[in-house]
């Protein structure tokens, strides 16, 4: 009985501490259109009214926005793009900084994470540890001329799952 106990212990608190170790830190998006304040306020208000937003940067002249997250909360990186989408603009880009702890990655790996799953793509076999910027691809994440680049790239390679794959390179 002692055994079980000790079991069951041991098993939460390593999956406690994978949950803690990997997350996002920051989103950067690239937005195609933005021309004066009031684009731009637009966007932000939108980005604004997610739950996982704790506070956005917004940068006209380079026309982008830095959004830091609350911790502890689920991020959708898609309602992010959809924000963008919904204030009358385009994603140009979408990037994200996401903490690994010695994860060993190589083309087509995919990494489960928050009921989703990241597949790299085009990338050589490392070893990530620490903070990593993350380039989402696809076609809600990049401009159109981009995503043309890589669309023949995008084949899933992860198992079917009840997850949603998102692809993501280095």
């Amino acid at each position: 009985m002692r055994y079980k106990y000790i079991y069951s212990l041991c098993l939460l608190l390593c999956f406690t501490t994978f949950k803690a170790n990997a997350n996002y830190t920051w989103i950067h998006v690239g937005v195609n259109g933005l021309t004066c304040s009031q684009c731009s306020r637009s966007v932000e208000m939108g980005f604004r009214k997610l739950d996982f937003v704790k506070d956005v940067v917004m940068n006209l002249q380079n026309t982008e926005g830095k959004i830091i997250l609350k911790e502890g909360v689920k991020v959708d990186v898609k309602k992010i793009a959809q924000a963008v989408v919904n204030a009358g603009f385009s994603v140009r880009y979408v990037s994200a900084g996401f903490k690994f702890e010695n994860t060993q990655i190589t083309n087509g790996y995919c990494y489960p994470f928050e009921g989703q799953q990241f597949q790299f793509v085009k990338t050589e076999p490392k070893t990530l540890n620490g903070e990593v910027t993350l380039k989402f691809l696809g076609k809600q994440f990049q401009a159109a001329k981009d995503y043309k680049i890589w669309k023949k790239d995008l084949q899933l390679s992860c198992p079917a799952r009840q997850t949603e794959t998102i692809y993501v390179t280095l």
